[in-house]
């Protein structure tokens, strides 16, 4: 952390950091990454209406690799570089997605958050209401001005969640990703402090 962040947000930094905040959604749970979510973590990224949007790097090619990924994300918040939460089914704690906050300058308070749910729960809410929760820990506790979040151009369903809660498009980002051996544009969103009051209001 910079020198030049103020006292007053070391010390909500350093409180932030004192214990994992796992978030009760009702039906679903915000809980810290497990090894144990090895296997529903490789199975639902690699069907292949999840795995559309996904970068080739960003699918695990064997259970081994899904291993590791959890491994990766789940260290963040013990690191200090950032926070990935489980989106685990409450009433069976399986694993169903994953979302979280990723890139993290302390010093420009910003982050890059990403998401993704197993294709057997879309059109469910999940993604709103993790989403939703997620935004005020980032603004309120981790203290960011700007949140980015970058989606294909084709996936329309990411970019309607986005737009529901404020996210402007900023611009395409070409040839951005590497999908499947073909150059793909990226459409580069974010939200900004200031303008995510009003959208609390309605949500």
């Amino acid at each position: 952390m910079s020198k030049l962040i103020s006292v007053a947000m070391l010390q909500k930094l350093r409180e932030f950091f004192r214990k994992f905040p796992e978030i009760e959604l009702g039906n679903i749970t915000l809980r810290d990454m497990r090894m144990s979510d090895q296997n529903a973590y490789y199975k639902y990224l690699n069907h292949p209406m999840v795995n559309q949007y996904l970068s080739d790097e960003d699918i695990p090619a064997t259970e081994q690799e899904a291993l590791e990924c959890v491994k990766m994300w789940g260290s963040l918040f013990y690191k200090r570089q950032g926070i990935f939460w489980t989106i685990a089914e409450t009433s069976t704690d399986k694993l169903i997605g994953s979302i979280g906050l990723s890139s993290w300058n302390f010093f420009n308070r910003r982050a890059e958050i990403s998401y993704d749910i197993d294709h057997e729960y879309w059109g469910q809410g999940i993604a709103t209401k993790a989403l939703s929760n997620v935004l005020k820990i980032a603004f309120k506790d981790m203290m960011l001005y700007r949140i980015e979040a970058r989606t294909m151009t084709g996936n329309a369903a990411s970019q309607h969640i986005l737009n529901k809660f404020g996210f402007k498009k900023e611009g395409a980002l070409r040839g951005y990703r590497i999908i499947r051996e073909v150059p793909e544009d990226i459409y580069m969103y974010a939200l900004i402090q200031p303008d995510y009051p009003e959208i609390l209001l309605h949500s």
